[in-house]
């Protein structure tokens, strides 16, 4: 598996954000989207996950066009695993049906692990709104793992956890993109290319 962008562009508001931006990351690897604050960093995952549309380009993932010569692929049919910078869950459901929202029924074994590895069995019956914002986070980061997705985007999903959270998360993520052998796409100021552990690339954004 592969994701793909050739020459993107996107403007809003009569200002070009992202201007003929072309990538390419494999299975086992991880872009680092880098770029000042507001340079359109958050925008590119939007676009890669059908949540706003390109001015021009193509975006292809696993082979399969998702944007392209007229051609746009709505959010829910790209199967992809999407942790929020505000974390987006379900406000009228709980953790436990957050996590499990979209889960494919033979990631239900794998349910109890992600729980347990992200430290939210104690808090899997609380609302949304009972949560601290790690715990949040640690439901949002669940709940794109257990869609079994072709790709992973992560926007800031370390920010607000402590470190001991931190490196969980860190751990459950490799694990992921590596069984499932998906590329997965990381806007982040507090990790490095070489604390992940995988292969990287950076994709600057300017």
């Amino acid at each position: 598996m592969s994701l793909e962008v050739k020459n993107l562009s996107y403007s809003f508001k009569n200002n070009l954000l992202i201007k003929g931006l072309n990538f390419k990351i494999e299975k086992n690897e991880i872009g680092f989207v880098s770029g000042s604050s507001g340079i359109g960093k958050s925008t590119l995952l939007n676009i890669i996950s059908g949540l706003k549309r390109p001015d021009s380009g193509s975006i292809i993932c696993n082979n399969n066009f998702f944007n392209g010569d007229g051609l746009f692929i709505e959010p829910e049919k790209r199967n992809i695993g999407y942790v929020f910078q505000d974390f987006a869950l379900f406000p009228h459901i709980n953790a436990e049906k957050n996590i499990k929202y979209g889960m494919h029924q033979e990631n239900i074994n794998f349910f109890g692990e992600v729980v347990d590895t992200l430290n939210l069995k104690k808090h899997i019956t609380k609302m949304p709104h009972e949560l601290s914002g790690g715990q949040q986070q640690r439901v949002a980061i669940g709940r794109a793992i257990l869609i079994k997705p072709q790709l992973i985007l992560l926007d800031e999903p370390f920010s607000n956890l402590d470190q001991e959270n931190v490196n969980l998360a860190k751990r459950l993520i490799i694990k992921v993109i590596e069984d499932l052998q998906i590329p997965c796409l990381l806007v982040t100021h507090g990790s490095t290319k070489s604390d992940l552990g995988l292969m990287s690339k950076e994709i600057i954004i300017s």
